[in-house]
C-alpha cells in the first residue's frame, strides 16, 4: 500500500530537544487505516511513547503536531491542526485543535506527524523547510507575546512561513496556556506549558509539496458535493458568517442554558448586549476563514473604540469566550470582554478557563470566601467590567495573585474548601459554555469527555438546544438520549481525526465525509457506519490511556451544583443533572465494564489489540 497516493505523506518527523537529535519514521499502515490520522493518529503515537504515570511537563511527554488524510487538500474545512499530549491541567489524554495555516503547511513539507520530545538547554525555535530540519537559539523571542512571536520569527526566516508559538503564559508552564498559530489558539488543557517545559518558543514550517489523493476526479466530485451541502446550509451558508459561533447566544439563552454567575442559572438578562447581533451591529468590522478552503467565515475581527481600548483590534469573539468573559461573570460590556479576549490571546492563555477561575472567583468575593486585598486590592463583583480586565491581566501575566489563580478552580478550591459544591470544573478542567441542567446529554458528555469538562467532544447541543436535525428533548436522560451521546462522540472522533472542522458538522451529514474520506484514502470501508467504528475505537482507546493514568468512574462526575442544586430559571427549572443512570448506560453499550473499563472482548472486537 502506497500511502503517499492516499492522502498521507508517509513520515513521522521525531525531534529529540534534549540531543538535538531528528529521526524519520514510515506512517504505520495498519494504524492509518485504523485510525485514520489526527486525534487518533497521536493518541496512538502517545500511547506506545508516555510511559503510565509520566509527569505532563517531563522531558519525556511527548509533544504531537498531527495532521489527517484530509489535510492539505481541496476538502472543506480541512485546515486544522490537532495537538496531541498529555494536560498538565488534567493529567489526562489531550487533543487541542486549531486552525490557520499550519497544519497544511506541515503537510507540503512532506510530514504527517511532528513529535517532539526532550527539553532544550536553552529557549529555542524549531525551523522546517521540506526536508531540513533545524533548532534555532531563540533566547532573544523569549518574552514577547504571540503576535510579537510570530511576526518576530518570520522576519528571520520569511514571510511565507507558517508559524505556531507560546506566549510568556506558555513559558511560565501556566496550566491553562496554549498554543497560537495566525491567531488561532489550541487552547484547552496546557498544551502551550508542555510547549514551554521543553523550552520550545516557536516552530516555523515551510513546504513546497503536494497532497495526492488515491481516486482525485471521484474526490474532486465529493468535495464539491460537500462544498455545496454547506452552502446551502442555514447554519454554514449564512448564521455562521453573519453572527459568528455567537449566533446561538440568544437560543441557549432562552432555553435557560447559558451559564450565568459562574453558572448559579442559565439565564442573563442583559444577554440581548452580548448575543452576535449586537456584536455585528457595533464591534465587527471583518469576517475571514480560518484557511482558503473554509466557505463557513466563521471568524470575526472587532474594532475597540473604546478610550481605554482604542485602536486594538481582536481576532474575535466566539461564544465560549464571550460566555466565559461575559454572562459567567455577569458582564455584558462588548468592549471589556473583547479586551480580555486580547489579553488572553496576547499573553497565551485560554478564554474559556481564565473566565471559569474569574466567575468563581467573583462567587467567592460576593460569599466573603475571599477579600479585595486577597486579590491585590480588586473588587471581584458580579458584572464589574473593570474587575474582569483586572483579574485577566494578572492572570495572564501570573502577577501577584495572577500566580495562583492561574492554576485553575480545581486547585484554587482546595485553598477554600467550602467552595467545592460550586467549583464547576471536570477532572480539573473548567466547564463551558452549556449549562448541563437544561441540556442532560450536555451534562452527560462533559462528564465522560477524556480530556475533561469539554463541549466539543460530543455536542448535544446542537439537538438539544439549537434543533439541528430536528431537535431532541433536552431534559430526557434516557437510553435514547445516551444513544444520541455516544453517536454525537464517535462522530466528532472521526472527524477530528480526518482532520476537519466541527462545523463541518451543521452542513454535511457522516456520509459525506465518507465519500471524501475514501476518495482520498482507498481504503475499503463499505459504508459510513465502519467510520463510526473508527471514531469508537479512538473514544475506546482514549479511555484505555485515561484508565492507565489512574483515571475511572470516580471522575466522570460533575459540579455539586450540577448534580444537586435545582436550576432556578428558564425551561429546565427545578432540573438538576440525572447523571447516573445515564453514565450506567453509556458504559454498558460502550462495552466498558461498571467502572469504565473497557473489557477485552471490547478491545479485542475493535482491533486495537492488532496496533498496541
Amino acid at each position: 500500500m502506497d500511502l503517499k497516493k492516499r492522502g498521507y505523506m508517509d513520515r513521522i518527523l521525531y525531534i529529540n530537544l534534549t540531543d538535538g537529535s531528528c529521526k524519520l519514521s514510515p506512517l504505520d499502515e495498519k494504524a492509518a487505516y485504523l485510525l485514520l490520522g489526527g486525534k487518533g493518529l497521536g493518541l496512538w503515537i502517545l500511547y506506545k511513547m508516555a510511559r503510565a504515570g509520566i509527569s505532563p511537563l517531563s522531558p519525556e511527554n511527548p509533544l504531537i503536531f498531527a495532521t489527517g488524510p484530509l489535510t492539505g487538500t481541496i476538502a472543506p474545512t480541512s485546515s486544522k491542526l490537532c495537538i496531541v499530549t498529555k494536560s498538565p491541567a488534567t493529567g489526562t489524554l489531550l487533543d487541542s485543535y486549531c486552525g490557520g495555516f499550519f497544519a497544511s503547511e506541515l503537510k507540503f513539507a512532506g510530514y504527517d506527524c511532528i513529535v517532539i520530545n526532550g527539553r532544550a538547554d536553552e529557549p529555542s525555535m524549531i525551523v522546517i523547510e521540506n526536508g531540513s530540519v533545524d533548532i534555532k537559539p531563540a533566547k532573544h523571542l523569549w518574552g514577547l507575546t504571540t503576535a510579537e512571536t510570530e511576526i518576530a520569527v518570520k522576519r528571520m526566516v520569511g514571510e511565507d512561513f507558517k508559524v505556531a508559538c507560546i506566549g510568556p503564559a506558555g513559558e511560565r508552564l501556566s496550566p491553562i496556556a496554549g498554543i497560537f498559530s495566525n491567531l488561532r489558539c489550541a487552547g484547552r488543557g496546557g498544551a502551550g506549558s508542555v510547549m514551554g517545559s521543553k523550552n520550545l518558543k516557536a516552530i516555523a514550517v515551510k513546504g513546497d509539496g503536494s497532497v495526492h489523493v488515491y481516486d482525485e476526479e471521484k474526490f474532486k466530485k465529493m468535495a464539491w458535493i460537500s462544498y455545496r451541502s454547506l452552502r446551502m446550509s442555514e447554519a454554514t451558508a449564512r448564521s455562521l458568517p453573519m453572527y459568528g459561533t455567537a449566533n446561538i447566544l440568544l437560543t441557549i439563552n432562552e432555553m435557560g442554558a447559558l451559564p450565568t454567575r459562574n453558572f448559579q442559572t442559565g439565564r442573563f438578562a442583559e444577554a440581548e448586549y452580548i448575543s452576535g447581533e449586537s456584536f455585528r451591529d457595533t464591534l465587527w468590522i471583518k469576517d475571514h476563514s480560518c484557511s482558503l478552503n473554509c466557505p463557513i467565515k466563521c471568524s470575526k475581527f472587532a474594532s475597540l473604540s473604546n478610550e481605554l481600548y482604542k485602536g486594538i483590534e481582536v481576532d474575535g469573539p466566539d461564544y465560549e469566550t464571550i460566555f466565559a468573559l461575559g454572562s459567567n461573570c455577569g458582564v455584558s460590556d462588548k468592549q471589556a470582554i473583547c479586551y480580555a479576549n486580547y489579553i488572553c490571546d496576547m499573553y497565551g492563555v485560554d478564554t474559556i478557563s481564565t473566565g471559569c477561575i474569574i466567575a468563581f472567583v467573583m462567587e467567592l468575593y460576593e460569599r466573603g470566601e475571599i477579600t479585595k486585598q486577597d486579590l491585590d486590592d480588586i473588587e471581584a463583583k458580579w458584572g464589574d467590567a473593570d474587575a474582569l480586565i483586572k483579574l485577566t491581566d494578572k492572570i495572564a501575566r501570573g502577577e501577584g495573585i495572577g500566580g495562583f489563580l492561574q492554576l485553575g478552580v480545581k486547585k484554587i478550591a482546595e485553598k477554600y474548601p467550602g467552595s467545592r459544591s460550586y467549583t464547576m470544573e471536570v477532572k480539573g478542567l473548567e466547564m463551558p459554555g452549556y449549562e448541563p441542567r437544561a441540556a442532560q446529554g450536555m451534562g452527560l458528555c462533559y462528564a465522560i469527555s477524556e480530556r475533561g469538562a469539554c463541549h466539543l467532544r460530543a455536542y448535544t447541543a446542537g439537538t438539544e438546544l439549537c434543533g439541528h436535525m430536528g431537535g431532541i428533548d433536552p431534559l430526557s436522560h434516557d437510553r435514547l438520549k445516551v444513544l444520541h451521546a455516544i453517536d454525537r462522540q464517535d462522530e466528532k472522533a472521526v472527524v477530528d481525526s480526518a482532520v476537519l472542522c466541527f462545523f463541518t458538522l451543521f452542513g454535511l451529514k457522516l456520509k459525506e465525509i465518507y465519500q471524501m474520506i475514501v476518495a482520498c484514502t482507498g481504503f475499503n470501508y463499505e459504508n459510513e457506519m465502519r467510520l463510526k467504528e473508527i471514531g469508537e475505537r479512538i473514544i475506546t482507546l482514549a479511555r484505555l490511556f485515561n484508565v492507565r493514568e489512574g483515571f475511572k468512574r470516580k471522575d466522570d462526575t460533575l459540579p455539586e451544583r450540577s448534580l444537586k442544586e435545582p436550576l432556578p430559571e428558564g425551561p429546565a427549572r427545578g432540573m438538576i443533572v440525572h447523571l447516573e443512570p445515564m453514565l450506567k448506560e453509556y458504559y454498558r453499550i460502550r462495552g466498558w465494564d461498571k467502572n469504565g473499563v473497557p473489557t477485552q472482548e471490547k478491545i479485542r472486537s475493535l482491533r486495537l489489540v492488532e496496533i498496541l
